[in-house]
């Protein structure tokens, strides 16, 4: 078997959803993890990355996580790919025919997104502002400041993709499109992955809603790493869901400072400009 496609990020654009819709479809059968990180657990275990998920290093564990069922496509969602270097030319190595979706959302909200998962999950108590300005003292603000901030520069990024792949072959998904009409992006994707358009996923589950723990002792706890590895490796994926649910509650997202946004318009400008060259679309909206 041959892994099809590959939504490669970028991360808190949409990407958990669009993997969920798909798993629907019968003619598709998405990784069981959703983010597998294969190839990219070389630079991800090398950098000493602080999420500490469940390692896929080598062929056997990845090939592992499909049922390898008969006349379907095989996906999965790794959304450090489109970050790492060596990722494109990896895939491409290792299905010359792959497809890839890039799904991008604004720079600055996708920056704070990010940060406010990081900050739920208790991985950092820094303030948003201290990363950005590198102010931070903590172990992993290097690693805080490139997830937030690195990430969201989408233009090499992108440019690795298009150096290796056809761009009949690279499909990109505005976020802000993929919120206003879920329906019709899901269908553009089934077009792009020549499978059946009849076919129409519920899409009114809302995956990666804001929610924050219910009190400072749940978020403590659940800072450490090693102990949400256990829970998902005792416990069934439904049972840790429902334990997440007790823990954790709905909660109003915070709104990024007006002094901060300013700040971030002009950090990410320049590289604005490049994608929109790259891509030869409008993304002026993201910097007004």
């Amino acid at each position: 078997m041959k892994v099809d496609f590959f939504i490669v990020g970028a991360p808190k654009a949409g990407t958990t959803s669009l993997y969920h819709y798909l798993i629907e479809h019968p003619q598709v059968e998405m990784s069981s993890q959703k983010e597998p990180d294969y190839f990219s657990d070389k630079a991800i275990h090398g950098q000493g990355m602080y999420y500490g998920k469940n390692r896929v290093n080598t062929l056997d564990k990845y090939e592992s996580l499909f049922v390898q069922k008969e006349s379907v496509l095989y996906g999965e969602g790794s959304v450090s790919y489109l970050f790492y270097d060596n990722v494109a030319e990896d895939i491409k190595e290792y299905n010359p025919n792959a497809k890839i979706i890039i799904m991008l959302r604004n720079p600055i909200e996708r920056a704070f997104s990010h940060y406010l998962m990081d900050y739920r999950l208790g991985l950092i108590s820094d303030s948003f502002e201290n990363i950005i300005a590198k102010k931070s003292k903590h172990k992993n603000a290097h690693l805080f400041y490139q997830q937030y901030i690195e990430v969201s520069k989408y233009t090499k990024q992108i440019q690795r993709y298009l150096n290796f792949f056809e761009k009949e072959n690279i499909l990109f998904i505005d976020y802000e499109d993929f919120k206003t009409n879920v329906s019709k992006t899901v269908d553009q994707v089934y077009n792009f992955l020549n499978i059946s358009t009849e076919f129409t996923a519920d899409i009114n589950t809302k995956y990666n809603t804001f929610t924050m723990p219910k009190n400072k002792g749940i978020r403590f706890i659940y800072s450490f790493v090693f102990l949400r590895k256990i829970l998902t490796f005792l416990f069934p994926i439904y049972l840790v869901k429902s334990i997440r649910v007790l823990l954790f509650k709905a909660d109003k997202k915070p709104e990024l400072l007006k002094e901060t946004r300013i700040q971030l318009k002009i950090i990410f400008n320049d590289d604005i400009k490049k994608l929109e060259e790259v891509l030869c679309k409008d993304y002026s909206k993201w910097i007004k």
